[in-house]
């Protein structure tokens, strides 16, 4: 009698959970360390909380809890604190300076005003003010963060990218500023400029004083307006110190 073969079992089919379980086991899987989202989140939340709390007073663990994100990412994406506050300042730096600087060589190919102290005032400011007011809430955070900062101690380490990121553009400033006013002596020059960035960085803030001691008739968040009076105040008061 010949021997005969078994039949063959029929395949199973996967139950639904197994198949699942398979089907998952060939996606490869996203290391959430490195989702471009959760570095963006954890600039954000350091963004808003070192303008909102200064660089002293936010600290990794708030920055993460902001972010909803586990304090080891940020430790991971960033290292310290200070590198950080580094990577926040720079993420918009690029932009920023450069709109700087392309108002600044505009200025220059434009004879009418190119001689003209307010001119020179009014390019340094405008762009600036075009982010803070029209480029969203992150821009406007970021540009009130860089007017805190420009008013702490400037040897403090943590200040240094502000320094790296922009003191060029306000050199290219000054140089332009010293031939508009050739008369004026190199501390003259440097005064202008500095009282100017002085009056810069406290607008920027919009801390409502001079909402309240107008009563109302000015408004600190009236950036625009703030523009055409500034570089008009500061224009004036060059000519009259190039004038002794």
């Amino acid at each position: 009698m010949n021997d005969v073969a078994p039949p063959e079992k029929p395949k199973r089919k996967a139950k639904p959970a197994q198949a699942s379980k398979r089907a998952n086991s060939a996606t490869p899987k996203v290391d959430r360390r490195r989702a471009p989202e959760t570095k963006s989140r954890i600039l954000d939340a350091a963004e808003l909380l070192f303008l909102e709390r200064g660089f002293h007073g936010a600290s990794i663990r708030d920055i993460s809890r902001e972010a909803q994100v586990q304090i080891a990412l940020a430790y991971y994406h960033f290292g310290s604190k200070e590198d950080l506050f580094r990577a926040v300042v720079d993420r918009r730096a690029g932009d920023n300076a450069g709109g700087m600087l392309r108002a600044l060589k505009e200025l220059k190919r434009d004879p009418e005003r190119a001689g003209k102290p307010d001119e020179l005032f009014r390019a340094f400011l405008q762009p600036i003010v075009d982010r803070a007011l029209r480029g969203g809430d992150g821009w406007h955070n970021y540009i009130r963060l860089l007017a805190h900062v420009a008013n702490q101690p400037q040897d403090a380490s943590y200040v240094t990218p502000f320094n790296e990121n922009y003191d060029s553009i306000i050199k290219a400033y000054i140089d332009h500023l010293r031939g508009i006013e050739p008369t004026l002596d190199d501390p003259d020059v440097y005064w202008a400029f500095y009282f100017f960035q002085a009056a810069v960085s406290h607008v920027l803030t919009e801390s409502g004083m001079v909402d309240r001691q107008s009563g109302g008739l000015c408004c600190s968040k009236d950036l625009d307006t703030i523009v055409d009076k500034l570089a008009r105040v500061f224009g004036a008061g060059l000519a009259g110190l190039a004038q002794g």
